[in-house]
C-alpha cells in the first residue's frame, strides 16, 4: 500500500485545457497523462480530490473515475464500513462480559502433586467469576485439601488464576534409593496387583502421564514409614484414536499431458541464451532441472530447463455412503499407526459427524496394557 495520499482522476471531454490550467493554479497536479484529446489521467492530493472534482463538474467535463491511495483513505473508507464498526463495538462488548471470568488456571512449582487434580479441586469449590474469587479463601482450602502443601500464593493474571504451591519436603526413609512407579501413558486403570509399596490411584481412575500409581514405601504397625520399592502389576484401558475426512464436493487438479519447454544457457550464473517456448496454459505447475555442458569445456557452462506442465481441473462430487468403508479404513490405519506392539484389544469404535459437507470419521481402539513399567 502507496503511504502517500493521492486521488487519481480519469476525466472525458472537450477542452481541457483550459480546465487544467485553471486547476494547475490552485491545485498541485502530477503525472498527468493526455491519452487523447479527449482523454485525460492526472493525479492530485487526497485532501484537494472533493474541490478539485467540484471545479471539475462546473466546466461540464465528465468524471470517468476516481481512485484513491494512502494510508488516510484506508482509514477514511475503514470508518465508514458501518458492518465493521458494528462488528468491532460487538466483539468489544463481548470481550468485556468474558473478561470477567477466569478461563484458565495455571498451577507451578509441583513435583509431586497432580495439576489437574489441584485444578479440578478449585473449580469445583470455587466459581470462576472475578468478582467473587477470594485468592486468600482458595489458598486456604489447598493447605487444609491437600497434606503434602506447605505453602500457596494465588494471583489473578488477567483470565488466568495462578497457583504457585511449595510441597512439603518428605523425610529421607520414604523413598530412599527407591523411586515411586509412575505412568507411562494415559489410561483407565481397570486391574491392580499391588506387590508392595503405597497405591496412590484404583480401579476406574484416569491417569495421565507421569502421575505416580505407588509410592515406594508402607506404614508399618505403628504408623511410621519404612521404605520399600514400589512393585505393582497395574493394567489399564488406553485409547488410540484416528481420523479421517470425506469431502462431499471437492475440486481435482490434474495435469493434461501437454507441456513447454523453456531453455537458458547460463555462466557463472549469468544467461547468455535462452529459447523460450510461449506457453498459452491458463494454469500450470513448472519444474526446474539444471544440466552440466562443461564436461569437455574449461568454462562452467549449465542449461537450465524449465518445463511448464498444463493443468485442468474438475470438481468432484462423492456421497459418503458410497466411500464409507473406505473412509473408516483410513481412519483405522491412523489409529493403528499409534498403538504400541503390545497389549490385547477389548474393544474398536467410531463416530462419524457431518459438518457443512465435510464428514469426519474418528475411530478409536481400546487396549489392556500394562500402565507402568518396573523401575530396574
Amino acid at each position: 500500500m502507496k503511504l502517500k495520499n493521492v486521488s487519481k482522476f480519469h476525466i472525458c471531454g472537450l477542452n481541457q485545457e483550459k480546465l487544467l490550467n485553471e486547476l494547475c493554479t490552485n491545485f498541485t497536479l502530477f503525472e498527468i497523462e493526455r491519452v487523447s484529446k479527449n482523454d485525460t489521467f492526472f493525479e492530485c492530493s487526497y485532501f484537494d480530490h472533493k474541490k478539485i472534482q467540484k471545479i471539475i463538474k462546473s466546466h461540464r467535463v465528465k468524471i470517468e473515475s476516481v481512485s484513491h491511495s494512502g494510508v488516510v483513505p484506508k482509514v477514511m473508507q475503514t470508518l465508514s464500513s458501518y458492518g465493521l464498526m458494528l462488528a468491532i463495538l460487538v466483539c468489544g462488548v463481548l470481550y468485556f462480559f468474558q473478561n470477567q471470568y477466569v478461563v484458565q488456571y495455571q498451577v507451578l512449582g509441583t513435583e509431586n502433586l497432580s495439576k489437574s487434580e489441584i485444578v479440578s479441586f478449585v473449580k469445583g469449590e470455587f466459581s470462576s467469576k472475578k468478582s467473587e474469587i477470594d485468592t486468600t479463601q482458595i489458598e486456604n482450602a489447598l493447605i487444609d485439601h491437600f497434606a503434602r502443601i506447605s505453602f500457596v500464593s494465588c494471583i489473578i493474571k488477567g483470565q488466568t488464576l495462578v497457583l504457585n504451591i511449595k510441597e512439603k519436603l518428605l523425610p529421607t526413609q520414604m523413598y530412599g534409593e527407591f523411586p515411586p512407579l509412575m505412568a507411562q501413558k494415559d489410561g483407565k486403570v481397570t486391574k491392580i496387583e499391588l506387590v508392595s509399596g503405597t497405591l496412590r490411584v484404583k480401579v476406574g481412575d484416569i491417569v495421565r502421564k507421569g502421575d505416580v500409581l505407588v509410592e515406594p514405601y508402607t506404614l508399618d504397625a505403628s504408623g511410621q514409614l519404612k521404605k520399600v520399592e514400589a512393585k505393582a502389576e497395574i493394567l489399564a484401558e488406553v485409547y488410540f484414536e484416528g481420523t479421517a475426512e470425506h469431502y462431499e464436493t471437492f475440486v481435482q487438479t490434474f495435469r493434461t499431458g501437454e507441456k513447454r519447454v523453456q531453455s537458458e544457457v547460463l555462466l557463472f550464473g549469468l544467461s547468455i541464451y535462452n529459447f523460450q517456448q510461449e506457453v498459452p496454459f491458463q494454469r500450470y505447475e513448472t519444474e526446474t532441472e539444471f544440466q552440466n555442458l562443461s564436461k569437455n569445456l574449461f568454462l562452467p557452462f549449465k542449461m537450465k530447463k524449465t518445463m511448464f506442465y498444463e493443468l485442468a481441473q474438475e470438481t468432484i462430487v462423492s456421497k459418503f455412503e458410497d466411500v464409507e468403508d473406505e473412509t473408516v479404513a483410513k481412519a483405522k490405519a491412523d489409529a493403528e499407526q499409534k498403538m504400541d506392539s503390545g497389549g490385547e484389544v477389548v474393544d474398536e469404535f467410531y463416530t462419524v459427524r457431518h459438518i457443512g459437507g465435510v464428514t469426519f470419521v474418528n475411530y478409536c481402539i481400546v487396549m489392556e496394557e500394562s500402565l507402568c513399567e518396573q523401575p530396574s
